[in-house]
């Protein structure tokens, strides 16, 4: 939790004490039931007290130490039972000392109540130190974000310059060699015009590359790849496709046709694409035959290939044929439709959080555990006042019904800032008018007191959750109007002047309410300053990032001007001289200085370093694992924390040749990894994530999925 985060943690602190107040000072009480006979009250809940011989304060103290200890160090499916298990035991000991069901059950709620509370309090801890954690490990990082980004952007150079000028090149050293060989003069003008016009294509496609373009594809573009290639046999039986699939089926069947010209030069190809259900599919066959000359590709072209069609949702398979060599795609035809929280990119099964307490919900939901275990509890202890329980099972139920509908907006609070806080008072007014139609019996001043806090609570939290100062000051109607429902319902408690009764109550409750309301405010504007603090050190790192990228991307290009474009020049100058020998010469040197390029690019000193722990650098992670990863969803940064959470998740499931998928869901990260373990995942991952308030579940054949949220609030 950051600094000054929100009042609403520490309401916890502020109603704990409530525990030993005016009916918890003293020895046990004894007070007359509802059939006026004697009842012992063990305060067993109570310090100051013994019950069979035990220290009340000790155990109390005990419990309460342990459960935060729990809480804070643990997971939250191994500590949340023993709130249960703590309620249960003080059930046992008070029925141990053989008091009335009564007491049992008000001594259980009691310590329900607050064990939830104390629960709660260290699952916050927990999560505030990995939040601090977490964005302080970011932010050491930030020089390897800016590295890491400069060496992506060198990959991602590599494959462009392969993808668009390798072909080119390929096939105009092809021709030009089949034609020196033969001195056939149609063969030769035909080389010397492909060597021209490929030339120049290649000169563009450089030029294009060094604008950054990235031409959109149709499937088109497929017809016109191969139109200048008789050999080819062109089967197209899909009428259109997304962009994706498209751009991506251009460079599939571009690296396929530059492969065989390379390797089974003359051979026949059969090029097919078509359709299977929602896939794209694009198979491309050759014949067999001998290279055409040695050293004419990098080697690298299908497995860059493979991963991006992969990052796409697709499949890439190639090898050996018969006698000659194959190349089958699949590629997603139709675009995917929105997912959202539960529905997985990737995989058989949602990807949720599973059900359990986790992050403002558990503390929100402790509240309103709380604020109806305090006046339940309090109430079924008669301490000499009315007795709120005196009445039929009817109304007992209702009034537990109307204690609970006081208590709930404690849970939705930062949801619903304004309305929770009028919620409760509105609860209040239906308790006061329940007891006025006698469908209740009359309230007790005590009980009412004992469930007030929460009202508090709901005005700090009003204040604080409000969306910026200017509108946060404009939610002081909140206060008076929780001060006057609590003064209108202690000025009904016997009194013989009641509005003068009204205006003093009022006057008292509003005190503390706008106190709190006073905190609330302060507690916002230091949260939300220390969020845009965080978000523009975020921004600061990213904008290192993205310009070391470009003056990578520059550096490149000018080093790409004075290299391959000059080379491919020369080709194009010789075919413009009708020198077909010069143009054969030409082309292997381009061919051979692309070589050199494409290696120096893909030679990083730095490729050995870590890759940063956020987002981006997971894809580093799986290129070194050659793993596929695929991104889902809007792409966009989320708080350190949660990015440092991600990266450690993927770390601790990443194998070689894994599938990773990362869904940027509204308001949530989630994470599959497939092929990551046939066992359990490693205990320390579990620990991680679950201090980070996000799950981790196991499906069949070892895909593991993570759920972050998307927030850091505690």
């Amino acid at each position: 939790m950051t600094p000054g985060a929100d009042a609403d943690s520490t309401a916890l602190m502020i109603a704990g004490p409530a525990v030993g107040g005016p009916a918890a000072s003293g020895p046990a009480v004894s007070a007359r039931g509802v059939v006026g006979e004697p009842v012992a009250v063990p305060s067993v809940v109570v310090p100051g007290v013994t019950v069979a011989g035990v220290g009340v304060p000790v155990t109390v103290l005990a419990c309460a130490v342990a459960l935060y200890a729990l809480a804070r160090r643990r997971t939250a499916g191994a500590s949340a039972p023993a709130v249960i298990a703590v309620a249960a035991a003080t059930a046992g000991v008070v029925a141990g000392v053989g008091t009335s069901p009564r007491i049992i059950a008000a001594c259980a709620a009691l310590a329900f109540g607050m064990g939830a509370a104390l629960w709660a309090l260290g699952r916050s801890r927990r999560r505030r130190a990995a939040v601090r954690e977490g964005s302080a490990h970011y932010f050491l990082q930030a020089p390897a974000v800016s590295r890491h980004a400069a060496r992506e952007e060198r990959t991602r150079f590599a494959a462009e310059l392969h993808d668009v000028v390798a072909h080119r090149l390929t096939g105009v050293v092809v021709s030009a060699g089949a034609a020196c060989r033969l001195d056939d003069p149609e063969l030769r003008a035909e080389a010397l015009r492909h060597a021209g016009e490929a030339g120049r294509a290649a000169l563009a496609e450089l030029d294009a590359l060094a604008d950054a373009l990235d031409p959109p594809r149709s499937l088109r573009d497929l017809d016109v790849l191969v139109a200048d290639r008789p050999s080819v046999r062109y089967t197209r039986s899909v009428a259109a496709a997304t962009e994706t699939s498209s751009a991506l089926a251009f460079r599939v069947l571009r690296e396929a046709l530059t492969n065989a010209g390379r390797y089974a030069a003359g051979a026949p190809v059969r090029v097919t694409v078509d359709a299977d259900g929602r896939d794209l599919v694009v198979d491309v066959q050759d014949g067999g035959g001998a290279p055409t000359g040695k050293g004419l590709g990098s080697g690298s072209g299908l497995d860059a290939l493979r991963r991006a069609v992969a990052a796409a949702g697709g499949r890439l398979d190639a090898g050996p044929d018969g006698a000659g060599w194959r190349v089958l795609a699949r590629l997603p035809d139709a675009a995917p439709a929105p997912t959202s929280v539960g529905e997985p990119p990737i995989g058989d099964g949602p990807a949720r959080p599973a059900l359990g307490p986790r992050g403002t919900l558990a503390l929100g939901a402790a509240l309103a555990l709380l604020a109806f275990a305090l006046p339940l509890g309090a109430g079924l202890i008669p301490a000499g006042g009315p007795d709120v329980f005196a009445a039929s099972g009817a109304a007992r139920g209702l009034l537990a019904v109307l204690l609970a509908a006081h208590a709930a907006p404690l849970a939705f609070r930062r949801a619903m800032p304004l309305a929770a806080p009028l919620t409760a008072s509105a609860a209040l007014l239906a308790w006061l008018a329940c007891e006025r139609l006698g469908w209740t019996a009359p309230h007790s001043t005590d009980v009412l007191l004992w469930c007030w806090w929460g009202d508090l609570v709901l005005v700090g939290s009003a204040a604080s959750n409000a969306p910026s100062g200017l509108r946060a000051r404009r939610t002081w109607p909140v206060p008076v109007v929780v001060a006057a429902v609590a003064g209108l319902a202690l000025a009904g408690d016997g009194v013989t002047e009641p509005l003068l009764a009204w205006a003093v109550f009022t006057a008292g409750c509003a005190v503390p309410a706008l106190a709190m309301w006073a905190l609330g405010l302060r507690a916002g504007s230091r949260r939300r300053a220390v969020v845009a603090a965080e978000e523009s050190r975020r921004d600061s790192v990213e904008r290192h990032a993205a310009d070391a990228a470009r003056a990578e991307r520059l550096r490149l290009i000018r080093g790409l001007r004075d290299t391959a474009r000059a080379r491919v020049a020369a080709v194009v100058a010789a075919a413009d001289r009708g020198e077909l020998p010069a143009v054969l010469a030409e082309g292997r040197a381009a061919m051979a200085v692309l070589r050199e390029l494409l290696a120096e690019l893909r030679a990083d000193p730095g490729s050995d370093d870590d890759p940063p722990p956020t987002l981006a650098g997971i894809a580093g992670l799986a290129a070194r694992h050659r793993a596929a990863t695929r991104l889902t969803g809007e792409v966009r940064p989320f708080p350190p924390a949660v990015e440092v959470a991600a990266y450690r998740a993927v770390e601790a499931l990443i194998t070689d040749e894994a599938r990773i998928g990362i869904h940027f869901a509204s308001d949530a990260l989630e994470i599959t990894v497939t092929g990551a373990h046939e066992v359990a995942p490693p205990r320390g991952l579990r620990a991680m994530v679950d201090a980070a308030d996000g799950t981790v579940t196991v499906a069949d054949g070892g895909t593991v999925r993570v759920w972050l949220p998307g927030t850091v609030r505690t």
